[in-house]
């Protein structure tokens, strides 16, 4: 008789005979990422990994801890970069003349936390090794391993008809960046921003070669923030929150939504909600989450387009050049609906339609104003000579100026007799090194 195994897709019994080739490579796959798959990771079967922006630890997801902890990490290896980089006191002098920094000894140093770690360890082989007594006094009652429990999911049987296991928070993150409406390079923009592949400069602070970038390279470059007396990392959430430049973005982005959405909150969102796609802090209506999608994406990548269009410190690197940016780049979207909606755009191709075969591309008038024209803010359509007419209203007026930055302070100039003894000062240590 075929012994039952478990399917790879639904967990069903089925004999070895009804295993497919298809069904078993994707159960080895699934395994593989099980067992090399790290916990901080987060794999989920049947849905996937945590998305870089929420895993807190060890398959936690929260993204506000997530953020935190990620800018954190590189904040800290920028910090002891910068304490590494300090003035030499004795410049001109080689490496054994220097004057040793006094340190502790190495027990001094490392004598506590061994301690703690030996003890740590003769704790956990004492429990260790109650346990095995425990064990020994008890009788076997089942076996070692048990070849019917699932590895993936721990199940022993399969699941009921019509029965579901709730997928978790993150995993609806996936399915609004993959939304079909929106084109291919904005989806993987959207897959991208969800795991922290959007690279910014804060991201190079972990390169130690020879090649690594300089210190002042990796602050934000906005004058704004050049201006304060520690210029901040230029780290993802900073490009896309924390800049002036982001913020007064944000906070037009969320007057633009209080139109949409009356009711909603005029503070900028938090980075959580921009950035981790968290939709359940967000306070957007079920029924514009679509749009809610595509406009936020649209807005962050106007702000990195904006950023890299204008060098990040140039004069014309403001608040209203990425709020443009981002008017264009919905206009865009709105005209290529518009298209699908008023005309067939297989009669534009140059060829007979009957070469064309399969359903064509148009889209109902009702879902383009479904899509654009909520509340007459982006959109509006009308009649006009008995033809389909649409108004493209959003612009780009309202934007909030920042503020002046500051004139940085020259460098002081050096006292030419001051330069003169120091110079003399230095030729002389190295004629009595030479001699």
């Amino acid at each position: 008789m075929p012994m039952p195994v478990r399917h790879a897709t639904n967990l069903d019994s089925a004999t070895v005979m009804q295993f497919t080739v298809r069904g078993a490579t994707l159960r080895l796959l699934q395994l593989r990422c099980a067992r090399e798959v790290t916990p901080a990771g987060g794999w989920t079967p049947g849905v996937g990994c945590v998305p870089g922006l929420w895993r807190a630890g060890y398959g936690q997801a929260c993204p506000a801890s997530a953020i935190a902890r990620r800018e954190a990490g590189q904040k800290r290896s920028w910090a002891e970069r910068q304490r590494a980089e300090t003035p030499d006191p004795e410049p001109g002098l080689p490496a054994w003349q220097k004057v040793s920094p006094p340190r502790r000894h190495v027990m001094e140093r490392v004598g506590p936390a061994a301690a703690a770690a030996a003890a740590a360890r003769r704790e956990e082989h004492e429990q260790r090794r109650e346990q095995q007594l425990e064990q020994r006094r008890t009788l076997v009652q089942e076996p070692a391993a048990n070849d019917l429990v699932d590895p993936l999911t721990g199940a022993t049987a399969p699941p009921r008809a019509g029965e579901r296991a709730e997928p978790p928070a993150w995993a609806a993150c996936y399915a609004r960046a993959q939304q079909a409406r929106m084109p291919r390079a904005l989806r993987h923009f959207g897959w991208s921003l969800l795991h922290g592949g959007v690279r910014v400069s804060g991201d190079r602070v972990f390169s130690y070669q020879r090649a690594a970038p300089e210190l002042a390279e990796l602050a934000c470059p906005h004058p704004l923030c050049r201006a304060q007396q520690q210029p901040p990392l230029e780290t993802l959430g900073h490009v896309l929150g924390g800049c002036p430049v982001a913020a007064a973005v944000l906070q037009w982005f969320a007057h633009l939504w209080a139109r949409l959405q009356p009711g909603f909150p005029r503070a900028p969102p938090p980075p959580r909600v921009m950035l981790a796609d968290d939709f359940a802090r967000s306070g957007v209506a079920p029924e514009l989450q679509q749009l809610w999608t595509h406009l936020r994406l649209l807005l962050l990548r106007a702000l990195l387009a904006a950023r890299a269009r204008h060098g990040g410190g140039q004069p014309g690197h403001a608040p209203v050049a990425a709020v443009r940016i981002f008017v264009y780049s919905v206009r865009d979207a709105v005209m290529l609906d518009w298209r699908k909606a008023a005309m067939d755009v297989r009669a534009l191709a140059g060829v007979p339609r009957s070469w064309l075969s399969g359903s064509g591309k148009e889209l109902a008038q009702a879902d383009f104003e479904r899509r654009w024209c909520h509340r007459g803010v982006i959109a509006r359509t009308g009649q006009h000579g008995g033809r389909f007419t649409m108004e493209f209203r959003l612009t780009a007026a309202g934007v909030p100026a920042l503020p002046a930055a500051p004139a940085l302070a020259p460098p002081a100039a050096q006292d030419p007799a001051a330069a003169a003894a120091a110079a003399a000062a230095a030729a002389a240590a190295a004629a009595q090194r030479g001699g």
